[in-house]
């Protein structure tokens, strides 16, 4: 008969050993389960490199022109891509100018209702864009053309007369206007259907800028864009100069600067990678005043009054309608296009007012946004803000 003491022992051990074996069998399968997602990171991680490449991006050929001699040139400003005068030596000077929008820019009957508007005519109707619109073929492609002539004056000054064009290429459209004295445009007509023959398109290098002259034709995003869009390069803030309060020298994306002086009544906030500037206006500072800029033109205006217009909650426009909501300013020799949400319904609870200029390749946005009314108040002293805004 065996001694209990033992095989109390012998019990114990093989107790002991089924503990341990099972203690160890649970903690092998516990690293296994955090072994599968570290697994899948790793494979995720060896996938192609090539995958990561982005592709190549063929930009729009850029124009090319061949202006008359007798044509003066004038400094880029605006939204232009081209400007120039012409005077007849009697005192009357026409003007020429060529800028471009990204998308169609409109359908035909939109630009001559724009244009028609622009000399007090009355719209036409789809029945009548026939009579209204020529076709020219250029080598560039075919032009459609118009001419349009006021048929009353202001008191003292002749009828005026617009010499139109525009082209579609590369999913832009540019266009080419001569506006001026009747009897001058009129004369400079054959001067004008050449330098639309003489527009070419150069072939563009695959992933390069593409310009007009000194600008970039790309398109970037401004901060306000859905956050779908994308994401506009970080464009760094110099400190504002201590010695003036207000003022901003600020970098935009090609190094050029530009200043302003705010008013001392304006709250400065923190700029941001974004912000070239921050302030608050108003009372209780419920306005908003952003400035920002980015490189090339950034769609042109009807697609920005529409974003704002968006914005706001109000209904987009056609293009025969943005002249009801933008305006022109000139200072320092810059050319701002002002735009005004509240231009037609300044009782809609809220209101953008933006002042937008091209400089140096790049479209600088100084926007106020906030409650209708107050912005409406704080309107006037935002356009003499602008007239400060200078090249150094």
């Amino acid at each position: 008969m065996p001694h209990p003491e033992p095989f109390r022992r012998t019990i114990a051990l093989l107790c002991l050993l089924c503990i341990a074996s099972a203690f160890g069998g649970c903690r092998d399968r516990q690293i296994r389960s955090y072994q599968t997602p570290k697994e899948a990171e790793d494979s995720s991680a060896t996938a192609p490199a090539s995958e990561a490449v982005p592709p190549v991006v063929t930009e729009p050929a850029a124009p090319q022109w061949l202006a008359p001699a007798d044509w003066q040139a004038q400094p880029i400003s605006g939204m232009r891509l081209a400007s120039f005068t012409v005077t007849d030596g009697k005192g009357g000077t026409a003007d020429v100018s060529v800028v471009n929008f990204g998308g169609t820019g409109g359908d035909e009957l939109a630009n001559i209702n724009r244009w028609r508007g622009q000399l007090k005519l009355a719209p036409v109707g789809a029945d009548a864009l026939a009579s209204q619109v020529e076709s020219l073929g250029t080598a560039a492609g075919d032009f459609s053309v118009a001419d349009l002539t006021a048929e009353q004056a202001e008191p003292g000054k002749p009828p005026s007369r617009i010499l139109g064009a525009w082209l579609q290429r590369g999913g832009k459209v540019w266009f080419f206007k001569m506006m001026g004295p009747a009897e001058l445009v009129g004369s400079q007509k054959p001067a004008f259907l050449g330098f639309l023959k003489s527009v070419t398109f150069a072939a563009a290098p695959q992933g390069g800028p593409v310009s007009a002259g000194p600008r970039s034709q790309g398109i970037a995003n401004t901060n306000d864009l859905p956050r779908t869009a994308p994401a506009a390069p970080d464009l760094s803030l110099q400190a504002p100069s201590p010695s003036v309060p207000g003022v901003g020298p600020v970098k935009a994306a090609e190094g050029s600067l530009l200043v302003w002086h705010a008013p001392d009544s304006w709250t400065v906030r923190k700029a941001s990678s974004m912000r070239k500037g921050s302030y608050a206006l108003g009372p209780d500072g419920s306005v908003d005043l952003a400035i920002t800029a980015f490189p090339g033109d950034v769609g042109g205006p009807l697609a920005n009054v529409n974003r704002w217009l968006g914005q706001v909650g109000l209904p987009p426009v056609e293009e025969a309608a943005l002249g009801d909501y933008t305006t022109h300013m000139a200072a320092n020799g810059l050319e701002f296009f002002i735009a005004d949400t509240g231009a037609k319904d300044p009782t809609h609870p809220q209101r953008i007012v933006a002042g937008v200029v091209f400089w140096q390749g790049n479209s600088w946005f100084f926007k106020m946004t906030g409650p209708a009314g107050q912005v409406g108040r704080e309107k006037p002293g935002f356009l003499e803000f602008l007239q400060t805004v200078h090249a150094p």
